[in-house]
C-alpha cells in the first residue's frame, strides 16, 4: 500500500491523526455473525441477557421500547439499565465488533399539548434476529426448572 504525505497545518495535527486512527479503528470493526452474537450472549450475565432480549423482541415487533420501560420489565433501576448498556457496548467494542444497542431521543406530546423529550433503546433488525437465535438456543440447551427431578 503506497503512502500519501498530505501536508497539514501544525495546529490541526493532533486531530488529523485522532480522525486517521478512527478510521482505521473503524475499518477493522467485524460485523456481527451468528456464532459471535451466540458467543457474545452466552457470556453476558443475567441482567445484560435480560436487556439485550427485550430491546430484541420490541424491534421485532415493531414496538419502540423507552429506557424506563427496558428498566422496569428487567426490574433494575433506569441508572442501572443504562449503566449494563453501557458495558454491553464496551464488550462489543473490546470483541472489535458493532455496538448492539443504540439509544436514540423519541418525542412525545402529552395529553396537555406539550412535548417531551425521551430516550429509547433499540438495535438493527439483523442484530435483533441473532439475539432472538442466541437467546432460543440458549433455552433450549438448559434444562427446564420445572423438571428437575428434585422431590
Amino acid at each position: 500500500m503506497p503512502y500519501v504525505n498530505v501536508p497539514v497545518p501544525e495546529e490541526h495535527v493532533v486531530q488529523v491523526m485522532s480522525l486517521v486512527i478512527r478510521l482505521i479503528n473503524r475499518a477493522s470493526i467485524e460485523e456481527w455473525n451468528e456464532a459471535a452474537m451466540a458467543e457474545f450472549f452466552r457470556d453476558a450475565d443475567e441482567p445484560s441477557r435480560s436487556l439485550l432480549s427485550i430491546v430484541a423482541r420490541g424491534v421485532l415487533t415493531g414496538k419502540e421500547l423507552t429506557d424506563q420501560q427496558a428498566a422496569d420489565f428487567i426490574q433494575l433501576s433506569g441508572r442501572e439499565t443504562l449503566g449494563i448498556l453501557r458495558e454491553l457496548n464496551d464488550a462489543a467494542k473490546d470483541a472489535n465488533r458493532p455496538t448492539p444497542l443504540i439509544v436514540v431521543p423519541v418525542t412525545e406530546e402529552l395529553p396537555n399539548g406539550r412535548v417531551r423529550e425521551k430516550r429509547a433503546i433499540t438495535m438493527s433488525p439483523p442484530i435483533a434476529q441473532m439475539v432472538r437465535a442466541a437467546e432460543l438456543e440458549e433455552l433450549g440447551a438448559e434444562p427446564s426448572p420445572l423438571e428437575s427431578g428434585i422431590g
